[in-house]
């Protein structure tokens, strides 16, 4: 048996004020109170709670009580830090340090609900079983269940609605059936002195949740209202899990999806670069097929043009390489998270590029040193030999240039694929990753253009050096060379020092401009 009390005039009779968020819990201690009393209390304008922690306000009333009323926050308190879990301890310290307590007395608990509600919801039902958790069924006589805003409602509405929460067994019938009762509060004074009225007529009354931890000792966790607590808390924990699972599940057959995809793509790349290796070669067939039929039956014959100058090797190919690697640089933080490996390819492209062409520089300036002297002596003999042996400005177009074009084309590839596709669209929800794609996108395709120019310069310098090849072995009577020979030689030496002029500190720029990058 719970102990009893008699209400002694020195006591204070306490009232608890108890519901969700934004109900009028605040409004109505307001209205309860003296007018000089007004500013002891915050009310909020909001759905937001202003109500930090339990709040008790005391005053003595014209018969001469001692009354006690005490906010406290809800069990839906949005505010970081705020759990449901430190509310509970707040009012569970609050309402056994009363008990305790000489001078005072529980005598009421008051729990609000909004009239204008269609429904009751999660929250709301969450705080009416936590409600009713801390009283246990012993106090319920002593709770008045106080439904506010009827200034919202038409009489008719408000009243339709009463009789659907009074009926209803997952609402307050289990707690009218146990002694509980409704009011209506409109927001006067006089409504709410009625109500507290009421509650000050009452005996005192003890909680469950103060039976339970002050006279039976259990813990807080192990109370009817901290069991609902730490069952509705290992619920959510689960569902959470159950939704990473299914999240991680998603995730999972995207990346096979993808994978499948990339697969097909590095697929249908490669049957496009075996098209094109074989339309290159009959396209060089049919170009030594032309050359042939020019030279006739009797070889190469008088006025066979040697070729013509070559322009200047392309100079933009670094300053291009240099901006791109900079724009990939002041994105790489915005990447780094959903498209590391784009960002990596970039980088990766040009700097192996970089050092291709440091070393292939050695060749080229070998080679001219090397054309130079033949050209001095006119030795065909020492020429042939020398385009017999070095094959090396061949290898490096068709290596160094080309390789590097396609990979950067690779790399272009992959960032289109990205952009074109709305589903990956839809989950780069930073538009910034979007923008950085698309600058790196128009940078990449400045650089293939840069290498296309490049390759195509070569094509033109080796096309010389088979001239050369083919034309050697003619001679003018006793002279040497032919006059077109030279010429080319001397157009094929001037190109070779044009370009290792021009990108003699490639290398070196270009680490440069990648200094810092983190991938």
């Amino acid at each position: 048996m719970r102990p009893r009390f008699e209400t002694t005039s020195k006591e204070e009779q306490v009232i608890g004020v108890m519901g969700s968020t934004g109900v009028g819990k605040s409004s109505f201690i307001q209205d309860a109170l003296p007018s000089n009393l007004h500013n002891e209390v915050k009310v909020g304008h909001s759905l937001r709670s202003e109500t930090t922690k339990v709040q008790p306000v005391s005053w003595t009333n014209e018969a001469g009580k001692r009354v006690k009323l005490v906010d406290t926050p809800g069990f839906d308190d949005s505010r970081a830090g705020m759990t449901d879990a430190k509310v509970l301890i707040m009012i569970a310290n609050f309402l056994t340090n009363e008990y305790k307590g000489k001078n005072s007395r529980l005598t009421g608990l008051i729990y609000f609900h909004r009239i204008i509600d269609p429904r009751v919801g999660g929250t709301a039902h969450r705080n009416l079983r936590m409600f009713r958790k801390l009283c246990g069924d012993d106090s319920l006589k002593n709770v008045v269940i106080v439904t506010t805003m009827w200034d919202m409602v038409t009489p008719e509405e408000g009243e339709r609605r009463e009789n659907e929460l009074m009926s209803s067994d997952e609402l307050f019938k289990p707690l009218l059936d146990a002694g509980a009762i409704t009011m209506r509060h409109d927001r006067t004074a006089k409504s709410a002195a009625t109500i507290i009225e009421y509650l000050l007529g009452k005996s005192p009354t003890i909680p469950q949740i103060v039976h339970e931890i002050v006279n039976k000792g259990k813990a807080l966790e192990d109370t009817a209202a901290g069991t609902e607590l730490r069952s509705e808390i290992h619920e959510l924990v689960k569902l959470l899990k159950d939704e990473m699972h299914e999240m991680q599940k998603r995730f999972e057959e995207e990346m096979q999806r993808m994978g499948e995809e990339r697969q097909r793509m590095d697929e249908e790349r490669q049957r496009m670069d075996e098209e094109r290796q074989r339309t290159n070669e009959a396209m060089s067939r049919l170009l030594m097929e032309l050359d042939e039929l020019k030279r006739g039956i009797n070889g190469l014959p008088p006025g066979y043009d040697a070729p013509s100058n070559f322009p200047a090797p392309e100079t933009k190919y670094i300053t291009d390489c240099s901006k791109l690697l900079g724009l990939v640089k002041e994105h790489q933080s915005t990447l780094v998270s959903k498209h590391l490996d784009i960002a990596s390819s970039v980088a990766s492209c040009i700097i192996a590029f970089a050092d291709a062409v440091e070393k292939s520089l050695k060749g080229i300036q070998s080679a001219s040193t090397t054309l130079k002297s033949v050209l001095k002596s006119q030795d065909v003999h020492s020429l042939q030999q020398f385009m017999r042996m070095d094959p090396h400005p061949k290898t490096f177009t068709q290596g160094t240039w080309t390789k590097a074009r396609h990979d950067m084309e690779t790399v272009t590839k992959d960032i289109e694929a990205i952009l074109s596709k709305r589903g990956m669209l839809h989950k780069i929800r930073n538009g910034r990753r979007t923008n950085a794609l698309k600058d790196i996108l128009g940078s990449t395709k400045e650089v293939i253009a840069d290498m296309g120019a490049m390759v195509d310069w070569w094509i033109q310098v080796v096309g010389a050096i088979r001239y050369v090849e083919d034309a050697a072995p003619h001679k003018t009577g006793e002279a040497g060379f032919i006059d077109s020979v030279m010429v080319a030689l001397t157009r094929i030496i001037n190109a070779f020092d044009a370009y290792c002029e021009i990108y003699a500190n490639c290398s070196r720029d270009l680490h440069d401009a990648a200094e810092g990058m983190s991938f």
